[in-house]
């Protein structure tokens, strides 16, 4: 059994931070950690640190810090109060994917880990190994998106003639679940180029080749698409908003689903001001809220 120790200094000054981690650095903690306060009051993405005289910290080292240390600490820092925890090592991916198992995520269609057989038959199945890019397909957000892209396949004919660019696409489950359905042109545009290589991996594990992902941002795309996923955080979404709005076609339809409910009136007010945008369909999961548009 693998073992690894952490240092937990409590109430520690902010003045005397940088003091102290220092000490403790040159005394062999390989990593440190700290919990900070702070406060998003409004749609800015960017959360504000709240300024504190003083906050915990996690030292962590690979051996249990010696007594002399310890001693040296307390001499040295006299108002210092700490406490030692021996804690377990642990294969932190393995942990997770015992966790992460086949579901399914709307209609026939089923979201099943690379490392499983499928439960269905290929034609419904969206393999994923999602690596570190966001989208399991288990999240709320995912979920309204995904209900909203099956929707849309169901009702519209002539799916091969349609297009879908899906912004910020992590794992590419949405970008999949369009082309399964049978969309024509499906393309997946991401900020991240890890997430980008996950996208890609996770196209070529299903055999969907004819998916896209562009090392392009969004203000970069210069074709316009029937629809336009954005599964993003509601902060971001009225940041990209002209962008997202330059790649949708006259008519085409648009699915927002990273709305917060607590912010939901001030993002519509913003979202939807000097547009022709309509509301087809808003529904709402856990604290999340998602919304089909129309131009």
């Amino acid at each position: 059994m693998s073992l690894y120790f952490r240092l937990r200094l409590f109430s520690v000054p902010t003045w005397r931070e940088e003091e102290m981690t220092q000490f403790c650095m040159q005394a062999g903690a390989t990593g440190i950690s700290e919990a900070l306060a702070y406060v998003q009051p409004d749609l800015t993405y960017d959360p504000s640190i709240v300024p504190v005289k003083s906050h915990d910290l996690d030292i962590y080292f690979l051996e249990k810090p010696s007594d002399e240390f310890l001693k040296n600490l307390e001499t040295n820092f006299p108002q210092a109060r700490f406490q030692v925890f021996e804690e377990e090592n642990k294969d932190w991916l393995a942990e997770w994917k015992k966790g992460f198992e086949p579901f399914k995520l709307v209609g026939p269609y089923w979201v099943v880990p690379s490392w499983f057989d499928s439960p269905v038959a290929p034609e419904h199945t969206i393999k994923i190994d999602p690596g570190m890019a966001f989208g399991t397909g288990t999240h709320a957000t995912t979920k309204m998106a995904s209900y909203f892209v099956h929707k849309i396949c169901t009702k519209l004919s002539h799916l091969e003639n349609l297009s879908l660019i899906d912004v910020g696409t992590g794992t590419a489950i949405l970008a999949m679940l369009a082309k399964l359905h049978g969309v024509g042109t499906v393309v997946g545009v991401e900020i991240d180029p890890e997430a980008r290589r996950v996208a890609r991996e996770n196209i070529k594990l299903n055999n969907l080749n004819e998916i896209t992902v562009p090392d392009l941002l969004i203000e970069e795309v210069d074709e316009t698409y029937d629809i336009v996923v954005a599964n993003i955080i509601d902060g971001v979404l009225v940041e990209i908003k002209p962008h997202l709005l330059n790649v949708l076609k006259p008519g085409g339809h648009l699915f927002l689903t990273g709305i917060l409910v607590e912010r939901e009136d001030g993002f519509m007010e913003r979202f939807m001001a000097d547009t022709n945008l309509k509301v087809i369909r808003r529904i709402e999961e856990d604290e999340w809220v998602g919304y089909w548009l129309q131009s």
